[in-house]
Order: C-alpha cells, then structure tokens, then sequence
C-alpha cells in the first residue's frame, strides 16, 4: 500500500464522506433551463438533482416514467419541477401521483421556492454552449447563471479540489449539466473535452475488444492508450488524486493509468443513474448486506472463496452458486428478484455466435420492407415453468440494403415505419414467419453472453430489485463491453470488468486486492492499488464504472431479517399482479415468480448458517452457502 500516496488517502476520505440531495429536483431536456435552475442551489455537499425527461417514444415509454419516478422517490425531493417537457411526458410523470409542478424558468422556480431558497446577488453572462464549465464557475463563486449571451466563453477547465477531477465528453449539453452538478456536490474540479465521433468511438472500442484475440495485448493496449492521450490534448489530469470520466463509451481511464478513475457514460438516463449511486452510497441506507456470487464451474482455480472470505468477515451475508446450481434460470431469477447489495460473476464471458437473418415484410404505410438482423439467442432450462428459458440478443445490420452504420444513407429511408412494424411483430410473435434468408455468423457484435453451468446468459434486465443498487464484478473476460451500460441502466451502483481476456491468476489476484487488502478504500482507488500490485506495468485490464464514492462499506447489522422480508414482499408483490392482471403472459410470469420466491424462502431459512466471525470486536457474519 506504500504507493498509496498522501494525496490518494485524502482523496479518499473526502469521497467517503456521503453527499445529500437537495429537497429539490428538475426533469428536464432543456439544457439551458436545466443550468440556470441548477445555479441557484449553491448548498456545498449536496447535489442538485436533474433527470433527462422519458423517451416517449420507446416501446417501454411507461418504464421510463416509472424508473425516473423511482429515482426521484430516493432523492427524496419535496418539489419536483418539470421544465418544458412535452405533454406527454408530462402525463406519463404525473401517473404515479405526488406533486410535480410545470416550469418554464428560473422565475417559476424562485416562486415555488419563495421563503426556502435565496436567489444570488451576482450573476454571471454566459452562453447556451458550454453550460457545465459556465455553471460550475457561476455555483463556485456564489452567482447565478444567465445564459443571454451570443457565445460562450471557450474555456476548459474550473480548478476547485484536487482531490477528483469530474471529466466530461462534449456533445451532450444536458450531460455536461449533469456533469458539472456531480462536480459540485464532490466539491471537485470540472473540465470539458472534445468529443469523439460515433463512427471513431465504435471503431476504437471494436479495436479495444479485438486486442482480446491478438497476441500482443500490451502493445495494443498502449498504442491505444497513446491514441486516446492524444485526443484529449491539452488536458492536463496528473495533478488530480482521482478522475471520473463521462463518457459517450469510450473508457478514457485506458489515457491515465497513473490515477485511479471510473466512468459514466452520458446516455442513457445519466441523471437517474447518478441519483441512484448517490442512494445507493448513503451507508444508513444501503451498504453490503447480502452478496450473490456465480460460479458456474467454467474456470480453473476460481477467486470466489477469497471472495467469500473476506465478504463474511465484513459482515456480509453470501448466497453462493456453485457448479450445477448456477443455471441460466435461476441466476437470472436471483439477479433480478433479489436485493443483492454485491453480485460477482466468474466465468467466461464474450460476443456469441449466431445468425445473420433477413425479414421481408409491408411497413404499416403498406412499403415493402427489407431489414437484415444478427441474432444471437441463449438457451436454459426452467423447471419451474417446464420450459426452456430464452434470450435473445438482436443488433440490426441493414435496412433496404443500406447499412445500419451508414446514418447518411439511412436519413433517406422512412427508418421509423420499418422498425415499428418489426417491433409490433416481433411483441405479437409473428416475426419469424417473415425471414426469408439467414446464414450463420462467428459472432453478433455487442452481444456479450455470460457462460452459465447449462447454456449462455444474456443480462437483459429493465430493472434490478428497488431494495437494492448492486455493485456487479464480472470477472469474465471482455465483460466490460455492453454489459456495463446495461448493469447501470438496470440500476447497479457500479460495475467493474475487464476490457481483454484474464487468466485466473490475474482473477484471483484482483479480487484479493479489491476484497482484502483494499477493502473499504473507495472503489476507484482499491482497484487501482489492486492493479498495481498486480502488473508491473501501467496495465489497466479492469475498468470500473459508477460514481468514484462507491464502496464496500462493513456491513453492521443482522442481514437475515431483511432478506426475509425483501422475499416476503417479493412473493405478495407478484402473488397480487397475477390477481390483477388480465394478460396472460404477465400472469404465468408472476405466477413462476412466485413459486421461485416462495421455494427460495426455505431453502434459503433451512440452509442458512450463523458463523461468529469478530469484525472489529462486534459484528456478525452469515451465509447461506455452508
């Protein structure tokens, strides 16, 4: 630990140290409005929460409503604001009840909040570009914000702590709202750089997956890393303790192996992920209660008793699959039903094979369509329901034979027809009625399937269980591709995995540093020193995402209560929906979710076992797996 230098131990008990959310929040996609709202709340330490508005356009638009909802619930905010959004967005917020009010500007904001909040004296002339370094230099010095100028001043970088650096990829302005917002709650320094463009980023991150098969990773590594360097030009990051990186998905940490760092991406739903990780790090409210860990017999010399271990004497209760018990089925039931505080996955990981599969069929304007599709689909069985369990993953390839990737092209074609006549069918079961063509294909880019005891797993999730926020460790190889954007827009607290292929020692290796002997450290750093201790080198094979507070905090009380009760309201929350509803999809779904609950309560209260393991003189340790 003796390259844990001074600056890093005080960078992390100042992350330590839990933020609070303001009694206020703002859903907004007005980016403008969202930084002159976010100027007025100047409290040090607490962050002003600000939410991109549903996609009402989605299949789902009624999930996105309800997963901001949620959010908005954890911040526990008394006023919540809507700032311009479309009516039926606006509609879709209000379903859930509480009190929401419609606004235009700062003025309606002031008089919502009249004997609750100062507006500030000064204010400081800015543009509508630019918007987190104009309002992280405006909340700095007390002023308020006004965007009524024809250009904004080109300025980078705001110093304010060095202990973080808060590093935001332009392009997006309500991103580098939010951005700047998660640097004044941290009290930290914000900078801004050039964005990459989609075509460049996809490039490089296929690059990144790519070197997972050459024979000479660190060469490959290193040039890319020497690419990325040079993108983000004259920033400067070696003074700073810790780096968060907001990203539009490209790992800039790969840039600054001398600092500990951790990323977000910037979409989707950035606003509500932050929110989230911020409850998610109050260690009142959530912390290391129960742990999940899969391994499914896949890989030699598994890291998951060190694991385990060290969880049980932090005080955590571990639910452990091993071998044969680590089915698609039942971690995919485990995973989404539970409110499991840590998931760690060890296995084999990587994009699947799969088909490459035309349909032709009339769009809903009755045009003759053509929309070629790699699919890649992974097989479990259930022997609750007696079926196969099935997932799928699709990734569109081209349409009307114009590539996919080819948005030039693709802006001369009705896209929006094509794709809801294919999704309308694909709901209804019929899609397949419509192929005409499909051959077989070694990989269907983006797919990252989890090798599991009986077939491949295909994390596809809306949303983990609301009693929880996980931290997910996925030691397979390439498991940061995809599955960390979609752990976080399930609702993880953070998730780490690795860019290449690992060996086992290099498993076990990490999970002895994050797990023992950085346990507690802020995740950023544990990882860090993990790898130090690791490589010889700068080598940065694990990436981490999520907020840079996150943790593994010792976990004080008896967990065996709360995941009594988190079952018991699991059983009755499902045992009253397939009452409720009329479809009889939902209803054999909440059927079998029921039974799984209800056999999982006794399996979990007849093998539970009570080990007396002393963590600072006084706690407790439990696990489910003897």
């Amino acid at each position: 630990m003796d390259f844990i230098n001074q600056s890093m131990r005080t960078a992390a008990q100042r992350l330590s140290t839990p933020l609070s959310f303001e009694n206020s929040a703002l859903v907004t996609d007005d980016a403008v409005l969202a930084a002159q709202v976010s100027s007025i709340f100047r409290r040090s330490g607490r962050y002003f929460s600000v939410i991109e508005g549903p996609r009402m356009g989605r299949p789902d638009a009624s999930s996105e409503a309800t997963r901001r909802r949620n959010a908005l619930a954890k911040s526990g905010a008394d006023h919540i604001f809507l700032g311009a959004l479309p009516d039926d967005a606006c509609s879709a917020m209000r379903s859930g009840g509480g009190w929401l009010e419609d606004v235009q500007n700062v003025e309606a904001v002031l008089q919502a909040l009249r004997g609750k909040l100062s507006r500030p004296r000064k204010q400081l002339h800015w543009g509508t570009t630019n918007l987190g370094i104009g309002l992280h230099l405006a909340r700095s010095q007390g002023m308020e914000l006004i965007c009524d100028l024809s250009e904004s001043p080109p300025t980078q970088l705001i110093e304010k702590g060095q202990h973080l650096l808060v590093a935001c990829e332009m392009g997006a302005s309500i991103s580098e709202v939010i951005a700047s917002n998660v640097a004044f709650a941290f009290n930290a320094s914000f900078a801004t750089f050039p964005e990459l463009s989609e075509d460049e980023r996809d490039q490089w991150i296929e690059e990144l997956y790519l070197l997972g098969e050459s024979a000479d990773r660190g060469t490959g590594l290193m040039s890319m890393a020497a690419r990325a360097r040079a993108h983000l030009g004259a920033l400067t990051v070696d003074r700073y303790a810790t780096i968060l990186w907001i990203t539009s998905g490209f790992p800039w940490g790969i840039a600054t192996p001398q600092q500990p760092c951790t990323h977000l991406s910037r979409y989707p739903d950035f606003g509500r992920i932050v929110v989230e990780g911020i409850w998610a790090s109050e260690p009142k409210k959530q912390g290391a209660r129960a742990a999940l860990l899969v391994d499914p017999g896949k890989v030699s010399g598994s890291e998951m008793q060190t694991i385990n271990r060290a969880l049980l004497k932090n005080g955590t209760l571990t639910h452990a699959l091993r071998g044969e018990g680590a089915t698609v089925a039942t971690v995919d039931s485990l995973v989404n039903l539970l409110p499991n505080d840590i998931i760690v996955l060890s296995s084999h990981a990587g994009d699947a094979p799969g088909e490459r599969v035309t349909y032709a069929y009339e769009d809903f304007d009755g045009k003759p369509r053509r929309l070629v599709v790699d699919e890649a689909i992974g097989f479990g069985f259930d022997p609750l329901s007696e079926k196969v369990h099935v997932t799928s993953y699709h990734r569109f390839h081209s349409l009307d034979g114009v590539s996919w990737a080819d948005k030039e092209g693709k802006k001369a074609l009705p896209v929006g027809t094509a794709m809801l006549a294919w999704e309308a069918k694909t709901r209804e079961k019929e899609a397949r009625r419509y192929i005409v063509h499909s051959e077989k294909i070694k990989r269907v880019n983006g797919s990252m399937g989890v090798s599991m005891n009986d077939g491949t797993w295909f994390f596809v999730s809306h949303g983990f269980s609301p009693l929880a926020a996980p931290l997910l460790i996925n030691n397979s190889c390439w498991s940061w591709h995809e599955l960390s954007e979609r752990a976080m827009y399930a609702g993880a607290r953070g998730y780490l995995g690795s860019l290449l292929p690992i060996m086992g020692a290099e498993a076990q290796g990490i999970s002895k540093g994050v797990f023992e002997q950085f346990l507690g450290l802020p995740l950023p750093i544990a990882l860090w020193a993990a790898q130090r201790t690791m490589y010889s080198d700068d080598r940065q094979t694990y990436v981490l995402v999520g907020l840079p507070c996150i943790k593994i905090p010792p976990n004080p009380k008896d967990p065996v209560p709360f995941i009594e009760h988190a079952i018991a309201d699991g059983i009755h929350y499902w045992s009253q929906l397939s009452k409720q509803t009329q479809n009889a999809n939902l209803k054999e779904t909440a059927n079998r979710n029921c039974k799984f609950l209800a056999d999982h309560l006794k399996n979990f209260q007849h093998n539970l076992v009570r080990r007396p393991i002393p963590s600072n003189g006084k706690s407790i340790a439990f696990s489910d797996d003897a």
